[in-house]
């Protein structure tokens, strides 16, 4: 045995491509001094490096170092952001707000072919928007924006249609309003959110992330304008109140005011990283131009705002339908293995606050039990009932203090509820299941710590329980899982760690993992997983991370999870594993579970072993 550890509020308007013009555009005013914002573009391979524009009068350019317009759209437009396509050093996205129609404007900039053009668009549904940004990771490029009433939209750009782009929700949340601009520091998944008069909110960019923030303060009087940040986490504000540029510490705590050299008022930033200089592309609402400030001497930054530890991450095929219920609702998954289709297996899952319910290998809902607030599932298969075969499942039902058993239709999968076991515990919470032999078992726990076993036996399609052993751990238990052929128990203490009960022996339990080294603590979901007949524990909380090909997100504040390694069919031929999410985004919905190829769980087991 071995231990491996949104309501969404836009509208989303037609997409559409703009016609980009190319050579010189029609100025009386060169870009380069009267544009709002200028963006250096940083271009592998290319010693000449172009910008981009975005001008409030003149629209939005691509220009060469020396000024001169490669490609422009006459979108009158504020803010700009810039990142590259996954994997691309030549073409980006531009992303801008467009003045007159209050609409974003997503524009992809090829700087190979010197063009611009526009994408994609979206207005917000009865309100505007105050301030956007974008952020990318290795796989993909997304879109916040902060509308005036200081609801942050998250959306993921789908960049693979060459015609027109795409915008996917992925979650929402508010901040309050009063707000000006926002930045993503991509290294640290960190957005930033500057409010007026008040200062930098941060929060993490990850959407499986709870929605936390933390106040940096800047001068109480100081009317805090825009934040910008680099490609190596330097952060930094201006305000039009002071001829300043505050660059956040080492720490990421503290903003400290630099005083600049020139006599400036900047409303607007774009930072960037020099060797060990920082370049700020400042517009003076003073004057009405455009200037580049060099701050020499600022080391870049060691590390940045902690992540966690790297977990192994692996990406879901597909999820279930959300739970009914609202709020902390699903909560752990059995899986039934078809014998005769494997292909037609299914997946049970918990919905603690309603019942019991039933999904097919894509995650389509079969069918739903209201048999009560039901914690954890499990399954065994060919139990004698009154001299028929059948399979059974149990769940832990908090509702009236019960085992539930249900008996499964061998043909279709589809269980129906045979009965509620009493038992003396107030608040059953986990539970397994075990055959030894001809006998049937139920291990069932409450958040007292008591541990129970129930012996199970059917006469006249009635069952009842008999409670065969008892002991108590010191903080709280719940995931379990029984390996029936070597008459073992491993259970979790949620905060001590994995215990290991042989079940034909009369000795001590054995702390096997511990939450401070071995195993993260909170310990919930189990299960064994079958690699060349050696049997590996499966123990949450691991990393489930997004599937953004088919919009999928992660999982989450992991609660239950299920695997097996017998072959499901074509699409699944090295099992299935299934996990709860905590955290249900893209868009943003009830809780649910994530589907994901055993093949992957069973390749990173061998990748480890050999």
């Amino acid at each position: 045995m071995k231990c491996l550890s949104f309501p969404l509020s836009w509208f989303l308007c037609g997409l559409f491509t703009y016609g980009c013009t190319t050579n010189a555009y029609a100025s009386d005013e060169p870009w380069l001094t009267h544009a709002e914002f200028i963006y250096p573009v940083n271009t592998l391979g290319v010693d000449e490096r172009p910008y981009l524009a975005v001008s409030s009068t003149q629209g939005v350019a691509l220009l060469d170092t020396q000024g001169k317009v490669l490609s422009s759209i006459d979108i009158k437009s504020e803010h700009l952001d810039f990142r590259w396509l996954p994997e691309s050093s030549q073409v980006g996205i531009l992303s801008t707000l467009d003045i007159n129609s209050g609409k974003v404007q997503l524009i992809k900039v090829d700087v190979a072919e010197g063009e611009l053009r526009a994408m994609a668009e979206f207005s917000a549904k009865n309100t505007a928007i105050d301030a956007l940004c974008v952020g990318s990771s290795s796989e993909h490029v997304e879109l916040y924006t902060v509308d005036v009433d200081g609801s942050v939209q998250q959306l993921a750009i789908n960049t693979k249609n060459i015609e027109h782009w795409y915008l996917h929700p992925v979650r929402d949340f508010t901040v309050g309003p009063n707000i000006k601009s926002c930045t993503v520091d991509d290294t640290a998944q960190t957005l930033y959110i500057a409010e007026e008069n008040i200062g930098i909110w941060r929060y993490s960019a990850n959407p499986e992330h709870e929605v936390n923030r933390t106040l940096l303060q800047l001068p109480t009087d100081l009317e805090v304008e825009y934040v910008d940040a680099t490609s190596f986490g330097d952060v930094a504000v201006v305000s039009p109140d002071s001829n300043h540029i505050w660059l956040l510490d080492s720490t990421n705590t503290t903003f400290n005011p630099i005083a600049l050299t020139h006599h400036v008022a900047p409303k607007t930033l774009q930072l960037q990283r020099e060797g060990t200089s920082l370049v700020a592309h400042l517009f003076d609402e003073k004057s009405g131009h455009s200037r580049n400030i060099e701050l020499s001497d600022i080391p870049t930054k060691q590390g940045g705002i902690t992540q966690g530890e790297a977990q192994q991450s692996f990406t879901p095929y597909g999820q279930t339908q959300p739970v009914q219920s609202y709020g902390d609702a699903a909560d752990d998954p059995a899986i039934w293995v078809n014998s005769k289709v494997p292909s037609q297996s299914l997946v049970y899952g918990t919905d603690k606050k309603s019942g019991l319910n039933v999904y097919d290998l894509e995650g389509k809902l079969l069918k739903s039990l209201p048999v009560g607030r039901v914690n954890n599932v499990d399954i065994r298969y060919n139990i004698n009932v009154n001299g028929e075969t059948v399979d059974i499942a149990a769940a832990s039902n908090r509702t009236s203090q019960s085992i539930s058993l249900f008996k499964i239709d061998r043909r279709t999968g589809l269980p129906s509820l045979l009965g509620d076991l009493k038992t003396d515990l107030a608040d059953p919470y986990g539970l397994c299941m075990g055959k030894y032999g001809k006998d049937l078992a139920v291990w069932v726990n409450d958040t007292d710590g008591r541990f129970q076993k129930y012996n199970i036996e059917f006469n006249n399609n009635m069952a009842t329980a008999t409670m065969t052993m008892q002991w108590t751990v010191p903080s709280q238990p719940e995931g379990c899982v029984s390996d029936d052929e070597n008459l073992r128990l491993f259970y979790g203490e949620e905060s001590t760690g994995v215990w290991l009960k042989n079940l034909d022996e009369k000795s001590a339990d054995t702390l096997i993992a511990t939450t401070s080294s071995d195993v993260h603590a909170d310990i919930e979901g189990m299960s064994l997983f079958t690699v060349n007949d050696q049997h590996y524990l499966i123990v949450g909380v691991f990393a489930v991370g997004a599937n953004w090909t088919k919009m999928i997100d992660g999982a989450s504040e992991t609660d239950g999870l299920d695997v097996t390694s017998h072959h499901l069919g074509q699409a699944l031929p090295d099992g299935l594993l299934v996990v709860q999410d905590g955290h249900n985004v893209m868009p943003k919905a009830a809780q649910n579970f994530k589907l994901v190829s055993g093949t992957l769980l069973r390749n990173w087991i061998l990748e480890k072993i050999n």
